[in-house]
C-alpha cells in the first residue's frame, strides 16, 4: 500500500513538474517572439525591409541547419525542393518581408497584435474553401477580431496617414499570408518533420528576398547595435524560437502551444515600453484585449459559446 501511494506521489509530482516546464518554456517562446517586433523597429529604419528580411531569414536557416546537423537529420532538399521554392515565400519569405515594411510606420505592439489575427484569417479561408460555416464562437471571434483591429487604427496614438495605412495592410496582408501557408504546408507535408520543413521554408523563402535586399541595401556599413539587433532577430528570434516552439508541440500537443498566441502581443507592448520608450495607450490596451479575445473565441476556450457549426444547430433544432 505505501509502495503504490509513493510512486503515485512520484507520478504527481513528475507531471506537475513536466506542466511547469511547459509553461516556463512557453513563456519562454512569448517572450522571445515579442522581441522580434521590437527589433525589427530597430533595423528597418536603418538597413531597410528587404535587408531585414533576408537576413532574418538566412541567419533562422543557418541555425536551424546547425540544430538538424547536430540532431543528424537530414534536409531533404532534393526531393521536396520544389515545395521549399513554392510555400516557403508563402509562408516565411514575403510574410515576414510585409512586417519588416509594417515596421517602417507601425509601433511594435501594433505589430504583434496584427499578427495575432491569423486565427482569424484562418477561419474565414476555411469557410469559403469548405462551404461549412464555421461555430458561433470562431464567427464571433471574426467579428471581434475586426472591430479590435479598428480600435487599435481609429483610436491609436498614431495619425492615419498613407504610411500607416500601408503598415496596417502589410501587416495583415503578412497574416493572410500565414494562414494560406500553413494550409499550403499542410497540404504538401503532411506528417513531415516540421524542424527540416521549416528550415527548408526559410531558405526556400528568403531566396526571393535576396535579389532586393542587395538592391535597397545601405551605402553605409551599420551600427552594430543595429547589427546586433539582426543577429537577435534571425539567430534567436526565428531560429531558436522555432526549435523551442516545436520542442513545445512535441512535448504538449497542438492545443496547449497555440497559446503563445496570447502571450506575444503582451510582451511586445511590454519590450517596446521599456526599451523603444513606446506609449502603453487605452487604445493599443483596447485593441489587444479585443484581438486576444477574439483569437479565444477562435480556438474555442470561452465558456458558453457553442462548437458546433450553424448546420447542426438547425438539424438539432428541427428534431
Amino acid at each position: 500500500m505505501m509502495r503504490a501511494l509513493r510512486t503515485l506521489v512520484r507520478v504527481a509530482c513528475g507531471s506537475v513538474c513536466v506542466n511547469l516546464s511547459i509553461v516556463f518554456q512557453l513563456i519562454a517562446l512569448g517572450m522571445i517572439w515579442g522581441a522580434s517586433f521590437m527589433f525589427q523597429r530597430i533595423t528597418v529604419p536603418v538597413i531597410g525591409a528587404g535587408m531585414t528580411g533576408a537576413g532574418r531569414m538566412l541567419l533562422a536557416a543557418l541555425t536551424l541547419l546547425g540544430v538538424l546537423a547536430l540532431l543528424r537529420k537530414r534536409l531533404q532538399w532534393r526531393a521536396r525542393w520544389r515545395d521549399y521554392l513554392i510555400v516557403g515565400p508563402v509562408v516565411m519569405g514575403v510574410p515576414l518581408a510585409l512586417f519588416a515594411v509594417g515596421a517602417r510606420s507601425l509601433p511594435a505592439g501594433y505589430l504583434a497584435v496584427l499578427n495575432a489575427t491569423v486565427p482569424l484569417f484562418a477561419v474565414l479561408i476555411g469557410w469559403a474553401s469548405s462551404g461549412t460555416r464555421p461555430s458561433s464562437s470562431k464567427l464571433t471571434g471574426v467579428v471581434v477580431g475586426v472591430v479590435g483591429v479598428a480600435v487599435l487604427a481609429k483610436f491609436g496614438q498614431l495619425a492615419l496617414d498613407w504610411r500607416t495605412v500601408l503598415g496596417f495592410a502589410a501587416a495583415l496582408c503578412a497574416s493572410l499570408l500565414y494562414a494560406i501557408g500553413a494550409i499550403m504546408a499542410k497540404q504538401r507535408y503532411g506528417d513531415a518533420d516540421p524542424l527540416v520543413i521549416t528550415a527548408g521554408n526559410l531558405i526556400g523563402g528568403s531566396l526571393p528576398l535576396v535579389p532586393v535586399a542587395l538592391a535597397t541595401a545601405p551605402v553605409a556599413v551599420p551600427p552594430l547595435g543595429v547589427g546586433m539587433a539582426l543577429a537577435a532577430l534571425g539567430i534567436l528570434c526565428t531560429g531558436v524560437a522555432y526549435a523551442l516552439y516545436f520542442r513545445i508541440l512535441r512535448a504538449a500537443g497542438v492545443e496547449r502551444t497555440v497559446t503563445v498566441t496570447f502571450i506575444v502581443p503582451l510582451f511586445a507592448i511590454i519590450w517596446a515600453a521599456i526599451f523603444l520608450h513606446e506609449p502603453i495607450t487605452w487604445a493599443a490596451v483596447a485593441g489587444c484585449a479585443l484581438v486576444l479575445f477574439a483569437v479565444a473565441l477562435i480556438f474555442e476556450k470561452v465558456p458558453g459559446f457553442a462548437r458546433m457549426s450553424a448546420p447542426a444547430r438547425e438539424a438539432r433544432c428541427e428534431d
